[in-house]
């Protein structure tokens, strides 16, 4: 059956291929996300394809998740580790262990198949994953985000380089529709799996991808709705440089997390402008992976506007508007920053907002300084910042190693313990911002 935006189904071609995957020779060590359906085992036989023929290639790996979910899952996995090893690819299988979750089933699957996905992309040393998203999960992603009344950035859907939780995320297929990927397969005697609850209709993804074929009929095909996405995409782009530029010139971020924006600078900003700034600072502050609703955000900005000394809380962070400024910082009642403990060299990430890396082999612990204090551990015997709400540094991080001082960031003059790096997440990833057409006709270099 033709696609709904009435493309022809064919194959992609060799030197079709090459462009979409041109820029990623700069990268050293991709690996490709494979559920075992269509989409996502054509990308990984293009992407295998390309590698052999092209010099500059990175190399390539395979991850694919057994959920545990469907008897058939544990089968489709080695199925796609055979196919992985027939094109010269290295496979890891993944499995989600543990009790599953009796609701939103689809959407907790998608979050533990990432933090799989994502811890063994570190432990392989890996750049970047890659995801074989397509059209017409494009256009659904477009509608969905419509009908929960999204703004520019949420119309912006899917970006062909974005970054989460420090992972990039690379979707080189968002132009390509469903079918030629089919295809693609189909013309090398490819067989795929297919996932029932990709056609059960308790969804709503699977709601609106039934719906396709009819909004099509009146011009609305996934083609029209996929460029309508990347249009936003640009403004988001473009509303996302003034937003850094005003963070970079007025946002005073302390070390140990709370951020500071004075009144006079948003004075001038355009709202919608102010409204993205504030969300920006409330993911990174709260260590959220995901930006606030939009309606969530205009109440709460219009609440602070309105009521000079107001506070409230939104998105896992604390705002309170003083006589002179925003104040923000990461919210402890509700749900405390879990303690890192650390055994030996490595990396991590501690509350979604700071890096922590070491190479020593003692134990090394990052705790919230509130738990600290309760636990009557030796606090640092240096002063609280000043000029900030005491409360803001409720969850600033400190770290405790054996014959060590606690040590927080930002709190006098004190140096962490040789051996530890402990630094807050910038506010902006280099991958949030696209360039632009110009630009894009480059390869990204490293």
């Amino acid at each position: 059956m033709a696609a709904p935006d009435c493309e022809p189904s064919r194959a992609i071609a060799p030197d079709e291929a090459d462009r979409l995957f041109s820029v990623f020779g700069g990268y050293r060590k991709l690996a490709v996300a494979v559920s075992g359906g269509a989409d996502s085992l054509a990308l990984m036989v293009l992407l295998a394809e390309w590698r052999h023929r092209t010099s500059c290639a990175p190399e390539l790996s395979v991850l694919t998740v057994d959920h545990g979910l469907r008897p058939e899952a544990g089968g489709e996995t080695e199925m796609v580790a055979g196919l992985a090893r027939a094109q010269g690819l290295e496979c890891r299988i993944l499995k989600w262990a543990g009790d599953k979750p009796s609701g939103n089933l689809q959407a907790e699957a998608r979050d533990a198949r990432f933090a799989l996905m994502a811890r063994a992309l570190a432990d392989d040393g890996g750049d970047a994953l890659v995801l074989a998203h397509h059209l017409e999960d494009q256009a659904e992603t477009f509608l969905l985000r419509l009908a929960r009344g999204s703004g520019v950035y949420g119309l912006a859907s899917m970006a062909p380089v974005a970054e989460r939780d420090g992972v990039v995320l690379l979707r080189p297929l968002l132009g390509i529709a469903k079918a030629r990927l089919a295809a693609t397969l189909a013309v090398r005697d490819i067989a795929w799996c297919s996932d029932p609850s990709n056609d059960d209709l308790a969804f709503a993804r699977v709601r609106v991808r039934a719906l396709l074929p009819e909004l099509a009929a009146e011009g609305l095909t996934p083609r029209r709705l996929g460029e309508t996405a990347a249009r936003m995409g640009r403004a988001s782009a473009a509303l996302d440089a003034w937003v850094r530029d005003v963070a970079t010139r007025h946002a005073q971020v302390h070390a140990a997390g709370p951020v500071r924006l004075p009144l006079a600078a948003l004075a001038a900003v355009p709202e919608e402008v102010l409204l993205r700034l504030v969300s920006r600072l409330l993911r990174r502050v709260g260590g959220q992976a995901y930006p606030v609703r939009i309606e969530k955000l205009e109440r709460l900005v219009g609440d602070l506007a309105g009521k000079p000394g107001a506070q409230a809380t939104l998105a896992g962070a604390v705002v309170r508007r003083t006589a002179s400024a925003l104040v923000m910082w990461r919210e402890y009642g509700r749900s405390p920053p879990e303690p890192l403990v650390a055994r030996g060299p490595g990396a991590w990430i501690w509350d979604g907002r700071f890096a922590v890396s070491t190479t020593t082999v003692e134990k090394v612990a990052v705790v919230a300084r509130a738990d600290m204090v309760k636990r009557g551990d030796a606090a640092p015997a240096i002063a609280m910042p000043a000029g900030w709400p005491a409360q803001a540094f409720d969850t600033a991080p400190c770290l405790l190693r054996d014959g060590d001082a606690p040590y927080c960031p930002g709190f006098g003059t004190a140096a962490p313990p040789a051996s530890v790096h402990l630094s807050l997440l910038p506010l902006f990833e280099e991958a949030e911002l696209p360039g632009n057409s110009l630009n894009s006709l480059h390869s990204r270099t490293t």
